[in-house]
């Protein structure tokens, strides 16, 4: 018996063209199945503390009173608890202004104030991003807070991950 026959079949029974659909067929099914099922379990989440002091620009002093340490904040858009106020800087409030003579200087606004408040969070910590309810947290980026009194939109100045 050859191992190739004169109609192109392997031991006269089975077509070549239709073995080779069948062995791409499962090589295709093997590899989706390794990326699904091995691959993706390298990423790891962790809960962790995370320290997360936020700046607040160009408020009043109203607003100033209001925000006090030991505050629980909930992030805006989800209503979920974002960490607890452990510390608060107030700064007054500068903005650039041209001089007589067209130069520019930093001015103090009067009754304007910028606010540094820090807070102790619980959030997934995993290779590529920070979340904090349900927020992806990034230096620079912004994030409104809510509470009973207030919401503020603030800017992430820096992030400590424990």
């Amino acid at each position: 018996m050859k191992f190739i026959d004169e109609k192109g079949r392997l031991f006269g029974r089975v077509n070549l063209f239709d073995l080779m659909v069948i062995l791409l067929i499962l090589a295709l099914i093997g590899g989706a199945s390794y990326k699904y099922l091995y691959l993706d379990k390298k990423v790891t989440l962790n809960e962790s503390d995370i320290t997360v002091t936020l700046w607040i620009e160009d408020i009043r002093q109203v607003t100033v009173d209001t925000i006090k340490v030991g505050d629980v904040v909930r992030e805006y858009d989800s209503n979920l608890v974002f960490g607890k106020i452990v510390k608060k800087e107030v700064k007054p409030h500068y903005e650039q202004v041209e001089t007589a003579d067209g130069k520019i200087v930093n001015s103090e606004v009067e009754g304007k104030y910028d606010v540094y408040i820090t807070l102790e969070c619980r959030g997934i910590a995993s290779n590529n991003a920070i979340s904090i309810a349900s927020k992806e947290v990034k230096i620079g980026g912004t994030i409104v807070l809510n509470h009973k009194y207030y919401a503020v939109r603030t800017r992430v100045v820096k992030i400590i991950e424990h």
